[in-house]
């Protein structure tokens, strides 16, 4: 009787053994995807989004840097308004006016497994418009440069690409750090960053105003704290200032930014803003202005990777001689064309030096 026992015995051991290697051999199942966006909310997906809406230029900027184009299923006006930079959109993608006027209607017909505004978005209103529909909608803000890190982590695990998303981290704080390392300890010399406006500047809260301060600048209205001003006088990222204030700053570099535009805008547009800024009263007397350091700077350079490349910008023309090997138009270059897809079409800033003898 010893021997069927030994075949039983041997039965149920090769039977648990058929059904470990099962096991084995079965996918694991997906782990849950948990971010918790800027309005402090945790949202929870079985898996990696398929179809997203995104509003705001820098968030769909990210998404294509770690994602690719393909999830990308409608945008905003700031995304379809540059065809050129964004060649593979479609007709029909277009999801609102802007971050602050989404076409719910839109939205809707475009089915997303998720919308992603930023902060100064319109997305308290798209929770309570989009939840009868059950479109989760996610609050993450691509231009804030403090939050670089932890927004392109969360879309890495949102689109399932982890491994792309820290490759990107690491060209941006490589470059931040290098920043951090070679001035420290050195006094911050004063920038006046001019809007599209004139006499329209920025203060703390604006990412423009963080980019000014990671270059080793000190912004010149970076004491201004918009909770102590007219509502009139406009936001943190566009403040209307008194001329006067920058006669008295005499910063050591201006920088106006140019409209946001891929292709390159002719040179007769940057000269024609130096003609305007030497004809300001005053200026003509301020030290950056005897010395040229004044710059007309592309917003897409500007806020290039969340305005790492301004910022990488801003301390070349500031400290030359910290920042002589560094040269923020390559970086610009792999920016566009390793991360965005699209070819470098040049230098996106011209300077008054530069152009003197044509004004």
């Amino acid at each position: 009787m010893r021997f069927p026992s030994l075949l039983n015995r041997a039965f149920v051991h090769l039977t648990a053994l058929a059904v470990v290697a099962i096991l084995a051999a079965a996918p694991a199942a997906a782990e849950t995807i948990r971010v918790t966006d800027d309005s402090g909310r945790t949202l929870a997906f079985d898996k990696p989004i398929e179809r997203v809406v995104v509003f705001n230029r820098y968030n769909a900027e990210f998404i294509r840097a770690v994602a690719g184009i393909g999830p990308i299923v409608g945008v905003d006006s700031w995304v379809t308004r540059d065809p050129t930079y964004w060649p593979n959109l479609k007709d029909g993608m277009l999801a609102g006016q802007g971050q602050r006027e989404p076409n719910y209607e839109a939205i809707v017909a475009l089915e997303p497994d998720l919308v992603i505004f930023p902060r100064n978005g319109a997305w308290q209103q798209a929770i309570e418009t989009l939840k009868p529909f059950d479109i989760p909608v996610l609050v993450l803000t691509g231009w804030d440069v403090l939050k670089h890190v932890s927004n392109i982590e969360a879309f890495g695990r949102l689109f399932g690409k982890p491994d792309r998303a820290a490759e990107l981290n690491e060209f941006y704080t490589r470059h931040m750090d290098l920043l951090r390392e070679r001035l420290a300890g050195v006094a911050p010399k004063p920038v006046y960053l001019e809007e599209k406006t004139p006499f329209r500047s920025v203060l703390p809260g604006s990412g423009w105003h963080d980019m000014i301060e990671a270059a080793g600048g000190r912004n010149i209205f970076g004491h201004i704290d918009i909770r102590e001003q007219p509502k009139a006088k406009g936001s943190v990222h566009s403040h209307e200032i008194d001329p006067e204030a920058v006669l008295a700053a005499d910063p050591a570099l201006i920088v106006k930014l140019q409209p946001g535009s891929y292709p390159l805008h002719p040179a007769e547009f940057s000269q024609a803003f130096f003609a305007e800024a030497l004809a300001r009263p005053g200026f003509d007397e301020l030290e950056s202005v005897k010395s040229g350091a004044v710059y007309h700077m592309n917003y897409y350079l500007a806020g290039g990777c969340s305005k790492m490349i301004g910022a990488l910008s801003i301390a070349k023309w500031l400290h030359p001689d910290l920042f002589a090997d560094v040269d923020p138009d390559t970086v610009m270059r792999t920016w566009l064309e390793d991360f965005q897809g699209v070819p470098y079409p040049g230098r996106y800033w011209t300077a008054l030096r530069e152009s003197r003898s044509a004004l």
